[in-house]
């Protein structure tokens, strides 16, 4: 894969949205090509079946997981792996570390299992840096609760509210025991893997947390474009991680 992969990772209310397409923005300013993609959707098939999973519709978990599996064999072949072929950066909201604190830590489905899957929907496909943008969660949860009551102006002049029934409250209304399952979820892949994941305060503002964003983006470049410079690797030491 010749292009540069991100995900960003978190719980509700991280503000892995915001920083995602922030980051896509200035990638896209530096002339360096970029896709922005989110999971579940970004085809056809991932809208439609973001839209039921986004829902209060009935859904055992079992289900659930493959439909989020399903979301992600459709966004890797139609343009993750096409656009990481052509150079083209892709940013995610989301990947396959969602899968398992949600699906995995937090609803408690076995793990290998989702391993498993994991591996046969992204084709074998690896963010090249994944940022877990951490947050407690019954602060993340607040601000969800805002932003669902979030207005915008209308055209008169006027505040109208914002229509998010598409988007729905499946893991929004789940209790904070399972959110607090799924954080940990996030936290144990980070610490297993830390060459993949950068690890973001994110009770910081915005911007502290977009310059962060940066920061391991850039060395993540680095690295990738030549991996002598990294002197912590070439030293046997752990890359950097930042945790706000």
């Amino acid at each position: 894969m010749a292009g540069l992969f991100i995900a960003f990772e978190g719980g509700e209310g991280a503000g892995k949205t915001t920083q995602s397409q922030l980051l896509a923005d200035r990638l896209d300013e530096l002339g360096k090509p970029c896709r922005p993609v989110r999971e579940p959707g970004g085809t056809e098939l991932g809208e439609y079946l973001r839209a039921y999973l986004k829902s209060e519709r009935p859904l055992s978990r079992e289900a659930e997981l493959l439909l989020f599996a399903a979301a992600r064999v459709e966004l890797v072949t139609a343009h993750v792996r096409p656009a990481l072929e052509q150079g083209i950066a892709v940013i995610a909201d989301r990947f396959y570390g969602s899968t398992v604190a949600y699906q995995g830590h937090g609803r408690g489905l076995d793990l290998g299992l989702i391993t498993a899957l994991n591996g046969f929907a992204t084709q074998g496909i690896r963010p090249d840096l994944t940022i877990l943008l951490d947050l407690p969660p019954s602060e993340g949860l607040q601000r969800t609760k805002g932003r669902q009551m979030a207005f915008s102006v209308d055209p008169a002049g006027g505040l109208a509210p914002v229509n998010r029934t598409e988007e729905g409250t499946r893991f929004e209304d789940l209790d904070l025991e399972f959110h607090e399952k799924a954080r940990q979820g996030f936290l144990a892949q980070a610490e297993n893997d830390p060459q993949q994941w950068a690890v973001i305060d994110a009770a910081q503002s915005v911007t502290e947390v977009s310059a962060a964003v940066w920061r391991v983006a850039q060395e993540r470049l680095r690295e990738l474009s030549d991996p002598a410079s990294n002197s912590s690797a070439a030293n046997g030491e752990e890359p950097p991680r930042l945790f706000g």
